[in-house]
């Protein structure tokens, strides 16, 4: 695994890749499975986030997760 410079300034900030290596497949199949079989709660009854994350930003990374097939990366569409 890479190792990590000192970060500083902006860098702070920025989005950079995270790849873990070494997961067996079929292990990944299970965890795709699983999240493919969420049973998920009723919508939110506010159109804010005060109760959290909205549940259609979950469901979209739910799926993002449950189709992606390398692992490689967890930005939804």
């Amino acid at each position: 695994m890479a190792e990590l410079g000192e970060q500083t300034g902006s860098d702070k900030a920025a989005i950079r890749p995270f790849r873990v290596n070494g997961v067996p497949e079929a292990e990944l199949t299970e965890l795709r499975r699983r999240i493919n079989a969420t049973k998920w709660p009723e919508r939110e009854t506010v159109s804010d986030q005060s109760q959290g994350v909205q549940l259609a930003t979950i469901q979209r990374l739910a799926r993002y997760w449950g189709r992606n097939t390398t692992g490689a990366s967890a930005k939804p569409d």
